[in-house]
């Protein structure tokens, strides 16, 4: 009778412990205090060994659990759904579009869901899901309807393979170019107007809520305008444990410890922004007019605390 209640016992502290990962809330002192009787408390090793006990015994069954930042989570459960698909590309444009929702609580409980229903799926579909979300290019339009008559107009504009002359308000200033419309895109919460500026010679993405003014030009877009290259060079330890972009390439390190990096089409402006980060460790080469743009900014960042 001893062993059957203790058989009963385990089972029942199995599916509690099955409970809090399927709930997500399997926090690592939550899970021991489930396990609390088996466990001296007096030996770390002890408390491991009772819990890779429990762990393994669920890993015989196909589940699938990994500790992250004290929590044990769930990769997969006891059965698997088939997906087509059909199936996944929905899925992945839910995923995608989660942070577009304009209610954070909204968002928190579609997150949720999406969460628990990729704990429902196999291996090879997780990895096709993956593939979907890290490829996902789609139109987002659909949460700017504020906005949807310009995003229309410059739609438009990037098809009819005609110039622009723009005016637009970024940090409280307003900024005229021509330009060159190359498409609408998509981040987060934002709609914008990737455009080439035919004077400063220099990719922009203007917010196109911030767009003043738009009309066409009679110029004729020509495509060599649109590549941009920036080349840099970083030096010291960032040298060395730098990831290039995507955008970028590199031939790797010269006999002086430098590391030179090609950069095309990034906006300059983000551009400037994230090698300022790298602070005296990075230095912009070519074209001059970016250098000297670098250097302005550096100017009036120390002219802050003057």
């Amino acid at each position: 009778m001893a062993g059957k209640k203790k058989l009963h016992d385990s089972c029942l502290k199995i599916f509690q412990f099955i409970r809090l990962l399927y709930e997500d809330k399997a926090y690592y002192d939550d899970v021991v205090a489930i396990f609390k009787d088996e466990i001296n408390e007096q030996s770390a090793n002890n408390i491991q060994v009772t819990l890779n006990k429990y762990i393994n015994t669920l890993k015989i069954f196909g589940m699938k659990i990994v500790k992250r930042n004290k929590k044990y989570e769930l990769l997969n459960g006891l059965y698997f759904m088939d997906f087509t698909n059909d199936d996944l590309k929905s899925l992945s444009l839910l995923i995608t579009s989660i942070t577009n929702f304009p209610e954070e609580n909204v968002a928190s409980s579609v997150q949720s869901v999406t969460k628990e229903i990729q704990m429902r799926m196999n291996g090879e579909d997780k990895i096709a899901l993956n593939n979907l979300n890290s490829k996902s290019k789609y139109n987002l339009s659909f949460y700017f309807s504020n906005i949807k008559d310009q995003i229309k107009q410059c739609e438009s504009l990037c098809k009819s393979n005609l110039q622009a002359e723009i005016t637009y308000q970024l940090n409280g200033k307003n900024f005229h170019c021509i330009c060159n419309p190359i498409e609408v895109i998509y981040d987060s919460k934002t709609a914008y107007l990737k455009a080439y500026d035919t004077t400063k010679r220099q990719n922009l993405e203007i917010p196109i809520g911030n767009i003043i003014e738009l009309q066409e030009s009679h110029g004729i877009v020509k495509p060599i305008e649109i590549s941009t290259t920036v080349v840099y060079r970083l030096s010291g330890r960032l040298a060395k444990t730098y990831r290039l972009k995507e955008n970028e390439y590199s031939e790797g390190n010269d006999n002086d410890g430098y590391y030179t990096i090609i950069n095309k089409n990034e906006p300059y402006d983000k551009l400037i922004k994230r090698l300022m980060r790298y602070g005296a460790n990075c230095e912009i080469i070519s074209p001059k007019f970016i250098r000297e743009q670098m250097l302005q900014y550096i100017k009036d960042s120390i002219n802050n605390y003057n």
